[in-house]
């Protein structure tokens, strides 16, 4: 988390804050640079026989989950929603860890392109895809961010049939080539 808390424009919950959950039973770990969304993981009520501490929008696990989801949540909402970011805490550290360390400033970039219907089939063909988050991508959201690596390094937010974030690095001009033809850019 330090390592991430010094590659990333986000707020990283340090050491001490780990403790402290948040209104609604959940512990936040990040908040976006521009305090808009907070990335949380559910906590399990205490048990006793009383009425819960804080309410959960659905019943709450009887188990404990090792690697549970994330979700996130608007801080600044009176009721706050959640929405599924990661099916799983590790592929929460996984995808944040490689998008920091994925992209430089010789990255290529663009916004707002049309997603081509079959880019993402041809792309996970010569590419190795790694899990997938939802929600939010860049201060957007989104409905996916996926992320390819291989020959290159490539990570696409898609909201229905756009590409609203897509970032590819790799220094070799053919794959390059080979990338925008398959994404039509």
């Amino acid at each position: 988390m330090e390592w991430l808390a010094r590659h990333s424009d986000n707020i990283l919950v340090n050491a001490a804050g780990l403790g402290d959950p948040i209104a609604g039973g959940r512990l936040v770990t990040e908040t976006d640079s521009q305090c808009c969304w907070r990335w949380a993981v559910r906590l399990r009520p205490p048990r006793y026989a009383g009425e819960p501490l804080f309410h959960l929008p659905e019943v709450p696990p009887t188990v404990l989950d090792e690697d549970p989801p994330v979700w996130i949540i608007d801080p600044d909402d009176d009721d706050p929603f959640e929405k599924l970011y990661a099916d799983h805490f590790s592929t929460y550290v996984l995808t944040s860890v490689w998008t920091a360390q994925a992209f430089g400033p010789d990255s290529f970039f663009t916004d707002d392109d049309r997603l081509p219907r079959q880019a993402l089939d041809a792309l996970r063909q010569r590419y190795v895809e790694l899990p997938t988050t939802y929600a939010w991508a860049g201060n957007q959201p989104c409905d996916a961010v996926y992320r390819f690596t291989g020959p290159a390094n490539i990570m696409i937010a898609v909201r229905d049939e756009t590409a609203l974030h897509t970032f590819v690095a790799t220094d070799n001009e053919q794959e390059l080539a080979r990338i925008r033809a398959v994404l039509d850019l």
